[in-house]
């Protein structure tokens, strides 16, 4: 693992070549025409990296960042995380999980600090749920499943009908849902009391999205209450988008994050789709 700050990622991208990086993180892309390999090595961090060993005096990249920065910027697919703790005080963390042919590689950022790592290799279906699973639980640690019975409400409703507490509240009271459900659903809407992690699947190469790519609007959002854990999915059914809140136990998080993936252009072949150049 490497970790710097978004400018010593800048001087990486710079001495790389690599124009565009990461934007869902936030992280602007390299200017050639004006932002040159000396004003990179010439950077006060430059002697962070030099140090570590991350890069040599006559600007050469380390072979394995290198090769990290390349799958993040040559990536057919990727999932974009960003988690959110009660202590608001505290910036979200933002997580970039991209795969390019068979290597998928991990870009985390929080404020100013960047953490770049290889999460390995995958060329099942199933083995590439496993390496995603994996993230997520490290991302998110573990915490029991909340005792929940399933939920599931109509989304244009919902977001036409609640605004605050209490109207979520009269909402779910509304749907004649039983007390132990609107107390859960109620808490896991309590951002100063609950944490969450909202999953996004991205296509690149897809010609139906903002620079080709495709953002999957069906989101899987993991959020830990002080009752445990949730997970919450979009489907759509019928021409209608529904949300549907169940235990977030390991097993539903999986299905939920697979059926999210295989959603996107590539389908089934998620794991294995090459975006065309």
């Amino acid at each position: 693992m490497l970790t710097t700050t978004v400018d010593g990622l800048w001087v990486l991208q710079v001495l790389s070549g690599i124009e565009v990086l990461a934007p869902e993180l936030g992280l602007r892309p390299h200017l050639p025409s004006v932002e040159t390999e000396q004003m990179a090595l010439a950077h006060p961090v430059a002697d962070e990296l030099r140090a570590a060993g991350v890069i040599t005096d006559a600007g050469g990249v380390d072979d394995a960042v290198l090769e990290w920065l390349t799958v993040l910027s040559r990536r057919d697919v990727a999932l974009l995380v960003y988690a959110q703790t009660p202590a608001h005080e505290t910036e979200p963390e933002r997580v970039l999980l991209a795969r390019f042919a068979q290597w998928w590689v991990v870009l985390e950022r929080t404020g100013i600090l960047v953490r770049l790592s290889s999460a390995g290799t995958a060329t099942s279906e199933e083995s590439a749920g496993v390496l995603i699973n994996s993230q997520i639980e490290q991302l998110c640690g573990e915490l029991k499943p909340a005792s929940l019975r399933p939920v599931t409400l109509d989304t244009a409703e919902l977001l036409a009908s609640v605004h605050d507490r209490a109207s979520l509240r009269a909402y779910l009271m509304d749907k004649r849902l039983d007390s132990d459900q609107i107390s859960t659903l109620t808490l896991a809407a309590d951002t100063d009391r609950s944490a969450q992690a909202s999953v996004v699947a991205i296509q690149a190469g897809a010609s139906d999205g903002p620079a080709r790519s495709h953002i999957e609007q069906g989101a899987v959002t993991i959020i830990d209450t002080p009752q445990g854990r949730l997970v919450s999915e979009h489907v759509s059914r019928g021409g209608q988008s529904w949300m549907i809140v169940s235990p977030g136990s390991a097993g539903n998080i999986a299905t939920a994050v697979q059926k999210m993936v295989r959603r996107l252009p590539a389908e089934d072949e998620w794991y294995s789709h090459r975006k065309v150049v």
